[in-house]
Formats: structure tokens, sequence, C-alpha cells
């Protein structure tokens, strides 16, 4: 399988048309509208959703809410805090590092306990402990993931791989615009401004539409708060890093039904990429209205600039880096750009909303929307050689139209120039009603929804072919003549209108201790791609069912068995829209079997979930040595994972874990390539964390807490000639609470966190042939100073407006 992101040759790009792809948006959870309504003290108060109808009830409980709403208010109790006061919602803090509620799974708050499918949470409490700094480095210590895809140097975080697949990242439930031609243009996400992050596992279009067999990520931003609280924080560290950042939140009137949060962040730093320096102001406000207990208003709105004066990629040659070479190892920061032409600019913009109104005891009503836009302009001078001996070098060495330079000392590399200009722009909007009823002995909470999107994506694409020597060992820069964006060749120059209408159905039946989930949903997806180089455009029309079923048992002493079965559907488009005969090609299709147990003893803070898979995917678009894709592919990857996580008292957290893929190409157009191992997917992974705080002795207020990550080993490309091995990194954490020195500095601390102890020198891939191997993060080392304040959590009141 080959990636576009990667480098592909001028004669693929050329031989291909390009198109699009439509998105669905995820449709958030009733909680999801439901942060800020926590429950009240009167005996007349909404309850919980999960109970039986009571239709006797039913009656004067909304009589007694019409009056309520018109003589007084019911404030909320606090959110979950770090304290341990609280109750966990699906969009709000988690107490410590085990969550216990998502809505990631089923759309509603749901105990993950109950949910018949593999769920992975990780915190907002994680990502500070681990001091992680993108979505890919966050997700390091959950099973069956892999991030960072184009190594630590790449400048996007945008793809995350789940079970071996690219999963769709999603942000608040709606999915986030994606740029299906070069995939550049597309949000990037700031980890500050998150809750928490999920992941689910599986095959999840009978829920959430077009999407990989792998599953699906879930990003949680933070939301206001009925407590007034803040946080101001400075980091410095490796590589001249100088970051501040703040969070403060709280209700804007007495009766808190207005509610407010602002977080802001801004950097400035260099990389360990020689020469590269990189800048990111963040700023994202939210506003809660909240009239009554019945019915809220959540914008959500966020804006991101980065700028980075250096290369996109630090792709370098094989031999040097996975190979040995007679000169040495090449260095890990090394810089194969050139100054002054290496630059990227991109800005991002959203603004949404979540809307909730309960009509009654038994129905609720939720719509969510957002607007997005994403603008990137890029620069860059990028590896293209490979440093192969003249005699007896590696078959790959040798692409398909490029000759290696002719140097018997294996010190000169080829560069190609390359520009980017993308623009994504989306609408999403999400309609979802929920109806809590009772039929004899079952319970039900089912939910409907339809959810609209339209997403324009432009992209114009130039570039030049390898040229540019350059010493790799003793880089001189300043070749001439550079190229400009005018005499570069036009490679892509297209404009894609994708239109995404997905309705669905899925109820979620309670019998005693046994929950059955049922979830069908019906997708259609147009699109029209005008290609200007060729004058042509292609229309796409693709429609599918897709459907859930998943059963599990839920025994007194927290043991929860589980099996599913699910399908996938997801429209092919980008680079690889069309085949050879330029006619659109299908839809992928897949489907999943999953069983499972998850085990999360009563009166403890511990989960732990295990699960064997087998999943396949069809009609994947497969390249041939000559560029021209064909549609024959078949992918299938079973595999087992576990993960565990225990807060084992409040001072000590434990988090472990590890899986297990196989990942085959069962279907290709060359049957050489049948049974080998899908390129880029690693398959084995482990992992152990621990964090122990110190609350007595001459120590108190110390904390200390390290981990060990390993990865296995990748193929480079289809052929499974290109081997890349497995490493194993560590990282450590120190914090300290200065509260324990002086009471007066309670809430001060100081978090030094250091990722890679050992320095070791890694390759994480070298993408479709031996130019563009990518290098891993070396030791870096972060200092945190933080300063926090806010209310302690109250009671809840009751306030007469």
């Amino acid at each position: 399988m080959c990636l576009f992101k990667t480098k592909v040759s001028r004669a693929a790009v050329l031989a291909s048309a390009t198109g699009s792809i439509i998105l669905l948006a995820e449709i958030p959870t009733k909680a999801f509208a439901q942060q800020q309504t926590l429950p009240p003290v009167t005996v007349d108060a909404p309850k919980p959703s999960a109970r039986p109808a009571q239709p006797a009830r039913r009656a004067a409980r909304t009589a007694a809410t019409t009056r309520r709403s018109q003589v007084q208010r019911q404030v909320a109790t606090p959110e979950s805090a770090p304290g341990g006061a609280g109750i966990e919602r699906a969009n709000g803090p988690v107490n410590g590092i085990v969550a216990r509620q998502s809505a990631t799974g089923t759309k509603t708050d749901t105990p993950i306990l109950e949910t018949p499918q593999s769920i992975a949470v990780v915190p907002r409490q994680q990502i500070e402990q681990q001091g992680a700094q993108s979505i890919g480095e966050a997700i390091r210590y959950t099973s069956g993931t892999q991030g960072q895809l184009y190594g630590a140097a790449s400048v996007f975080d945008t793809e995350v791989r789940v079970r071996g697949f690219i999963a769709p990242r999603y942000l608040d439930g709606l999915r986030l615009p994606y740029d299906t031609t070069i995939q550049f243009a597309q949000p990037r996400t700031e980890p500050y401004g998150l809750e928490r992050i999920e992941i689910l596992k599986g095959p999840s279009s009978g829920i959430y539409g077009q999407a990989s067999p792998g599953g699906i990520l879930n990003m949680v931003s933070k939301r206001p708060t009925t407590e007034q609280r803040g946080e101001v924080e400075v980091q410095t560290g490796s590589f001249d890093r100088i970051q501040g950042a703040f969070d403060v939140s709280g209700p804007i009137d007495k009766n808190r039904e207005f509610l407010y949060r602002v977080v802001g962040l801004a950097r400035d730093s260099d990389t360990f990429v020689d020469r590269n320096k990189e800048q990111r102001y963040f700023l994202a406000p939210s506003f809660t209205w909240q009239p009554t207990t019945d019915t809220s208003l959540t914008v959500l709105a966020s804006a991101q600039r980065d700028r980075l004066d250096g290369q996109v990629h630090q792709y370098l040659p094989a031999y040097g880096t996975l190979f040995p070479n007679p000169n040495g190892r090449i260095p890990v920061g090394t810089y194969t750009g050139e100054p002054g032409f290496d630059k990227v600019g991109y800005d991002q913009a959203m603004i949404g909303y979540e809307f909730r109104h309960r009509f009654n005891d038994a129905v609720e009503f939720r719509q969510n929307l957002r607007v997005a836009s994403v603008d990137i302009d890029m620069y860059s001078m990028r590896n293209a050689g490979t440093l192969c001996p003249i005699a007896g070098g590696h078959v790959a060495c040798y692409l398909p139209g490029v000759v290696p330079p002719v140097d018997p000392a294996q010190r000169i590399t080829l560069r190609d120039a390359n520009f980017i200009g993308g623009s994504t722009k989306n609408f999403a909007i999400d309609n979802q009603l929920q109806a809590d009823f009772n039929t004899g002995w079952l319970r039900h909470k089912v939910l409907a929804g339809l959810d609209y999107q339209k997403t324009t994506v432009d992209t114009d694409y130039r570039g030049t072919f390898p040229g540019f020597p350059i010493d790799t060992y003793n880089p001189v820069y300043g070749a001439t003549p550079l190229p400009t964006k005018a005499t570069m060749i036009p490679f892509i120059n297209t404009s894609t209108n994708k239109d995404q209408l997905g309705v669905y159905l899925q109820d979620q039946i309670k019998l005693d201790r046994w929950n059955l989930v049922l979830t069908g949903r019906h997708d259609r997806a147009t699109a029209e791609t005008a290609n200007r180089l060729a004058g042509v455009s292609v229309p796409q029309d693709d429609s599918a069912f897709t459907g859930r079923v998943g059963l599990n048992y839920v025994f007194d002493f927290g043991l929860a068995p589980y099996v599913s079965y699910s399908t996938s559907f997801e429209p092919v488009a980008g680079l690889s829209l069309t085949s050879a005969t330029g006619q659109p090609f299908k839809p992928t299709t897949g489907e999943g079997v999953e069983a499972g147990i998850k085990y999360a003893p009563p009166g403890t803070r511990m989960l732990f979930t295990a699960a064997v898979f087998d999943m396949t995917q069809q009609n994947v678009v497969v390249n041939t040595p000559t560029f021209v894709p064909f549609q024959v592919g078949a992918i299938r990857v079973k595999g087992v994972e576990a993960d565990f996580r225990a807060s084992i008292n409040d001072n000590f957290d434990i988090i472990a874990g590890g899986s297990h893929l196989i990942p085959v190409v069962e279907e290709h157009v060359n049957p050489a390539i049948v049974g080998k191992d899908v390129a880029s997917v690693n398959r084995d992974s482990a992992f152990l964390w621990g964090f122990y705080k110190f609350t007595g002795g001459p120590v108190a207020g110390l904390g200390l807490g390290g981990g060990v990550r390993y990865t296995g080993g990748v193929w480079g490309d289809d052929a499974n000639l290109i081997r890349v091995p497995g490493y194993t990194l560590a990282d450590a954490v120190l914090t300290y609470d200065f509260s324990y020195l002086n009471r007066d500095w309670s809430g001060l601390n100081l978090r030094v966190n250091v990722n890679n102890i050992f320095d070791t020198y890694h390759v994480t891939n070298c993408f479709t042939g031996l130019a563009y191997c990518a290098l891993g993060q070396p030791r870096t080392v972060l200092a945190t100073l933080s300063y926090r304040w806010g209310e302690t959590p109250k009671p809840p009141v009751l306030v007469t407006k």
C-alpha cells in the first residue's frame, strides 16, 4: 500500500487523477450537551438517563420543570475534579487516569464497562504527566496504536493508525475536515486544549459513517466549568524551547446561568533538526448558556497559527541511518533542505455549538454544528537520493526513472523541491434524538440521528525532479538557481466539492446485567473533482448500509465479557481516485469480529481490557511498479491486545499493555505481494508506565515516574524488501508540589519530563524506498512551572432567579 505523503514518482502523479471523499461527522452524545447539568438536589430533578421510563411521574415532572424554568434555576454541581469530587461525564474531566464513562462507543453517556467494543481513554492527567506535545505522543502508551507516522520531525500529527489502519479523527463528536488529495490541508490539534482523547477500536461505520476497519479517534475539548478556576504555565527545555499557556474558566453571573472558558498557548522553539524553528499560537474560547436544567447551549471556537522555518519532513538516505555507511551514522539533526527556501505557513479556525433540550423524562434532542477552515502554504527541499553503493546496491535503491548519483564515497545525495498550497473548508451539522423507555423487562435507549457535511478542498502541488546534490555528512547550502513557485512543474491542481448525508438508528437494550447494542446506518456520499491540469471533472456517487451488533454481560464483581460484529465503508478518493481506465474506484468495505473482557472491580480505580479481533478490508487501492493504481487489494488484520490502568491509591498510578498484530495482504495485482505484511504496520508493541507521589517524610511533595515502551519493526515497502527494526525507549518525569514546602505556595507545581532518556538513535520507518527514512525523537528535556487556582468544589445549591 502506498502513502502519498511519502515520495512517489512524478510519473505516478501525472498518471493518477485526483478526487475526493465524503467525510462523516460524528454525532455527540447526550453528555456532550450535558456537561454543566449535574445532579440537582430537588426531589423533582431529572432522573438518570439509563433508568426505565415511568409514565405516571413523567407528567408531574414536566409540569414541575416548566414551573422551575419560570421561577427558579438549579445550579449544577462541580465537574469531576482531581480532588475526587463530582461525577464523571463523558465529555468532562476524568478523576485521575482511569476513565469510567465514554460517549465515543455509542454517542450516549455510557459506562465503558457496558459498551461491547474496545475503547481506550487518555485523560488530561496522563497527557500532562507524560508531557505529550502532540496527539502522536499522547497515545504512545495505548495498545494497538501508532502515532508520528512520518517521523518525529514531521510537522503533521494528523494521522494515527489503529490496529493497522488510518483512523479518522473527530473533535467533540464531529469529524474533522480531511484533505483527501495530498493530506496536508487538515487540522492540527493542540493537546493543551483537550480534556481527553478516546480511541474506539474496530469497524465503527454503523454509528459514525465513513471509516476504515481499524477504528476512530475522538478528542474532547475543554469546556466551561461551574466553579471559578484557572492555570498559567511556562515551559522551557531542549532546543531553546519557550512556551507559555493559560486556562481560565468559571461562571459569569452569580446564578451560574452563563459560563465561560478561555484556553491559550504560545510557543517559540527550535527543533532537533538543525536550522528548523517553529512558532505556534493557539486560542480556544468557549461559552455556555444554561437557562434551565433541561436546556443548554455551548459555543466552542478555536484559532491556530503555525509557522515553521525548516523542513516539513526530515527524510534521510537509508545508507547511514538504517544501513551501515563507511562514513558512519548520519547525525540525527542533519538538515538536507535549503535555508530561506524551506518554510510552512499554516492557519486554521473553527467555531460551532452543541445544543441540548430535554422535552420530558424520556425524550431529548441534541444538535451539533461546526464550521472549519484550514489553509497551508509550504515550500520544501527534501532528500530524494539513497547513497547506494555503486556495486551490489539494494534492489530498492533504484527508483523508476531516478539514477543514483555516481559517488563511491556514499556522501552525496539528491534532493527535490516542492510547493504545496492547500485549502480545506468544512460545514457539518448533526441532529440527534434520544428516547429512553421500557418494554416489559427490557430497558431501551434509542438513538436516531441525521448528519450532513459539506467540504471543499483546493490543491496546488508543484515540484521538481531529483537534483540539487548535497553532501549529507558535511552539508553546504546555497544551491542555485533555487526554483520558484512559477518555475516548478505543476503535478496536481484540483478543486473538490464533497457532500455527505447519513442517517442512523441505535438501540441500547438492557435486561438485568445483559447489554445488547444494535446499530444501523445508511450513508450517501457524492463528490465532484475538477482536474484543472487535465481539464476534466470526475463525479462520484457512493452509498452503503453498515451496522454493528454487540453483546456483553456485567457481573457484580466488575467483570464484563463481550462479543461484537461490525462493518465499515469508506469511499476511495485523493491521488488514486481513478483506475487506469479513468473510472472512479469503488468504496472500500470492511468487517470485523471482536471478543474481549473488561474488568473494573467495584470500589477501585482500575480498568483492565483485553480483546482478540479479526478484520478485513476489501477494494483496497494498490500500486504497480509502473505506478498505475488498481483496485484489487484486500487486507486482513488479526490480533490480540491488552491495556491495564490503575490508581493503586491516591499516590500511585500504573499503565501497562501491549498488542500483537498480523497484518497481511490477501489480494494484490502483483501475486508476489500476496501474503506479505502490510507496509508501515508494526506487529508488536508493549509498554509500562508508573508514577508515585510522596506525601510524607523529607521528600513530601515529590513525584517520580517513568516508563518503557517497545515498538516492533515494520516493513518499509509492499514487497517486504526494506526491514526497519524495532526499538525500545525509556521516559521519565519528576514533579514537585510547592505547597508541601510552604502553604502559601499552594497551586505552584514543577514538572520535568525526559523522553528517550538514553538518547537512542532509531529509524521509525522508510517509506516506499530507501531515500525516505525518518528518524525518531532524540533525548528531549522539558521543564514546566505551573500555578493553579480555583474554588473548592461545593455541594449543589438552589438559586432563585
